[in-house]
């Protein structure tokens, strides 16, 4: 078996990383001390874009690079570990993966390993997990999941939604940045509706969405986008709450269907 090795990389991302700064911190430490991390939650609650920063944060601590590997199109267990060799940039030129090659590929390596989106493949993901940290000893690993793993050693960190205000209550729009949910709002509206701003004539109707959407990031995402780009939000014009999320459409997560904020 003939094995050709490429740089891999993370994925880039197209907007900026807003909040989280607890969780940024605690999964950071939880790196350091564990070879083992996941992250737990229902989809749209941000585990992915919060993996992918710490694994960029930490990409230093690990001589030969940070890789992600992204699972979440997956649904045959036999397609895990040749995946995760492309992810990693290796070339399996006579057709065939094995474990035990890519095993051997990364024994003598220092990697952080992003394994998203594990809940498709759990077990194939906890079964490659728990041979990798046995025989990679210098391999850590951070997955994102809705679902533990189960593996020997493994770390769970569950990921919450962002703040959000604890009221709909006018209030200054300094005060209302304070929340995630509010900043991710701000942030992605800008990103379509240039010269969009929070103020005080369409704060409480942004923080009326956060709250409805329980400050879940992929919710609040589209919201604004979609709200923004129907142009219903120019700088100090009120807009009722109820407007703003029928104007944003269905979610794209099927986990967020349901949700007592989503008009589906």
């Amino acid at each position: 078996m003939a094995l050709e090795a490429s740089t891999g990389q993370l994925r880039g991302e197209l907007t900026e990383f807003v909040g989280r700064r607890a969780e940024l911190a605690l999964v950071r430490q939880t790196v350091g001390a564990a070879r083992l991390v996941t992250l737990t939650g229902p989809g749209g609650i941000g585990k992915t874009r919060l993996a992918i920063e710490a694994a960029s944060r930490a990409r230093r601590a690990f001589r030969d690079g940070v890789q992600m590997a992204e699972l979440g199109g997956l649904r045959d267990p036999a397609l895990l570990v040749p995946e995760v060799a492309r992810s990693l940039g290796l070339s399996d030129q006579s057709g065939h993966w094995a474990v035990a090659a890519l095993l051997d590929y990364l024994a003598g390596r220092q990697v952080l390993l992003v394994l998203d989106q594990c809940e498709h493949l759990a077990d194939a993901c906890a079964v490659l997990a728990d041979a990798l940290l046995r025989a990679c000893p210098q391999v850590s690993i951070i997955a994102t999941s809705r679902h533990v793993l189960g593996v020997a050693g493994e770390v769970t960190i569950a990921v919450p939604p962002m703040t959000v205000p604890a009221s709909c209550r006018p209030a200054e729009p300094a005060d209302l940045l304070r929340y995630e949910a509010v900043r991710l709002f701000a942030d992605r509206a800008a990103t379509v509706l240039p010269g969009f701003a929070l103020d005080a004539g369409n704060g409480p109707a942004v923080a009326g969405v956060c709250r409805a959407l329980d400050g879940i990031p992929l919710a609040v995402e589209l919201a604004a986008v979609r709200v923004a780009r129907a142009d219903l939000v120019p700088t100090g014009f009120p807009v009722p709450a109820a407007l703003w999320w029928r104007a944003s459409g269905p979610a794209a997560s099927p986990d967020l269907a349901g949700h007592p904020g989503v008009e589906l």
